[in-house]
């Protein structure tokens, strides 16, 4: 585990069944997708961008809480995280890009926790706004301040497939 500027990332972060669990599901041709036009919709921000990708929300405050089937396969991760409360529970899906593109600067929450759950090992990852990078690595997990601006990096090979949790 490495600590910078509240930005903690934990490699193997699920039990090797558990992550192959959450695997085979995650990258398999059970689990619904759902367009979305853009990554982050904060169309009048400047760093706004319209990078499409797939989403399938598990858990939503919005939304009354679980609204997904497949949440259950995420209750040990929430566990491991001290997770008392979910805000949002969502994965990603970008597909690949022609080269590496930038979905948006933005934060998720005022004073909570975010997490990023990495489910497959790609060229893609997460930037933070003071210029750490990191790579998308299968069961690594990045933790951080909701505060914190970032952005996901889409990949050239393959997909980026993420879990985004935030917390208290």
């Amino acid at each position: 585990m490495s600590l910078v500027m509240d930005v903690q990332v934990i490699d193997n972060f699920l039990p090797e069944e558990e992550f192959n669990q959450v695997k085979s599901v995650m990258l398999g041709d059970h689990i619904p997708w759902y367009w979305n036009s853009q990554s982050v919709s904060f169309k009048n921000r400047r760093w706004y961008r319209k990078v499409p990708q797939l989403i399938h929300n598990l858990s939503h405050y919005d939304r009354g809480g679980v609204c997904s089937e497949f949440c259950s396969l995420f209750y040990g991760m929430l566990t491991k995280l001290g997770a008392e409360n979910c805000y949002i529970l969502k994965a990603n899906l970008n597909p690949r890009t022609t080269f590496r593109r930038y979905t948006g600067f933005h934060h998720d929450f005022d004073n909570i926790r975010s997490a990023v759950f990495y489910v497959n090992t790609n060229t893609g990852g997460t930037k933070f706004k003071n210029g750490k990078f990191i790579k998308s690595v299968e069961n690594r997990i990045v933790t951080f301040d909701s505060n914190l601006q970032h952005t996901g990096v889409t990949c050239t090979k393959d997909r980026r497939v993420v879990v985004n949790i935030n917390y208290t």
